[in-house]
C-alpha cells in the first residue's frame, strides 16, 4: 500500500476540483520542487458524510501550476457529491485510481462500472460523478494536474 501510493503520486501527472486547489501552494503545502515520499500511516483520515479523505498534496511544481493527490473512502451507496463540470478557467485534469470496491462513474451521463486496479481519467469541461456500487467502503487514489495556461496569441 505504501509502495502504491508513493508511485501513484510521484509517477502519474489528477476528487471534485476545487478553487483553492487552483490558487496554489498553501503555508502547509510549499511549492513541490524536490522528490518526496508518503507513508499511508502518516495521511490524517478526514470523515465526511459519505466516507473519509486523506489529503496527500496539494501545490505548485517546477513544471504545474498544481499538482494535487488525494485518497477518498466512499461509503456502500454514497456518491463523491453533486455531479460537477471540470472547467474553472484552468487546464484540468484527473486519474482516478480504484483501490478497493466497486466505483460506478458517470461521465456525460454515460455510465461505467471501475473494479479494483481500475483507471478512470477525467478531461476538462466533462460532467462527472462517482458512485460506490459496491457492498464494501471503495477507496480511491485521486491525482489532480492543473498546467500552466499557454500565453495567449
Amino acid at each position: 500500500m505504501k509502495l502504491l501510493c508513493c508511485l501513484i503520486a510521484l509517477s502519474l501527472p489528477v476528487a471534485p476540483l476545487r478553487a483553492d486547489i487552483l490558487s496554489g501552494p498553501k503555508p502547509a503545502d510549499p511549492k513541490l520542487t524536490h522528490s518526496v515520499a508518503f507513508d499511508w500511516s502518516d495521511l490524517t483520515a478526514e470523515p465526511r458524510p459519505n466516507g473519509e479523505r486523506r489529503n496527500v498534496f496539494s501545490a505548485s511544481t517546477v513544471s504545474l501550476r498544481n499538482f494535487a493527490c488525494h485518497i477518498t473512502t466512499l461509503n456502500v451507496g454514497e456518491n463523491s457529491g453533486p455531479m460537477i463540470t471540470h472547467d474553472v478557467g484552468a487546464i484540468a485534469e484527473k486519474a482516478i485510481i480504484i483501490k478497493d470496491g466497486i466505483i460506478e462513474v458517470t461521465i456525460n451521463n454515460t455510465k461505467k462500472t471501475v473494479g479494483s486496479g481500475g483507471v478512470i481519467y477525467f478531461a476538462p469541461r466533462d460532467r462527472t460523478i462517482l458512485r460506490n456500487a459496491g457492498k464494501t467502503p471503495a477507496t480511491y487514489f485521486v491525482i489532480t494536474v492543473v498546467a500552466v495556461a499557454p500565453a495567449a496569441k
